[in-house]
């Protein structure tokens, strides 16, 4: 489901250096994508398990994740 967390601000509390936050945002795009792909699965199934427009969600998600 959508939400509200404020990653970024979650992420300010700790103490990461250059290399870590760079990591941190390759990272986060892997569960990001395997997320757009197991919807893209669940759009062709006769009944998906998710509502209407979670994959155009979560693509927008990915796409802002990797600007």
């Amino acid at each position: 489901m959508d939400t509200e967390f404020d990653t970024a601000a979650f992420l300010a509390a700790f103490p990461l250096e250059a290399g870590e936050v760079a990591r941190m945002r390759v990272y986060r795009r892997l569960p990001a994508l395997f997320w757009l792909l197991t919807l893209a699965y669940d759009a062709a199934r006769p009944v998906p398990r998710n509502p209407p427009g979670t994959a155009e969600r979560q693509a927008a998600r990915m796409i802002g994740h990797c600007r």
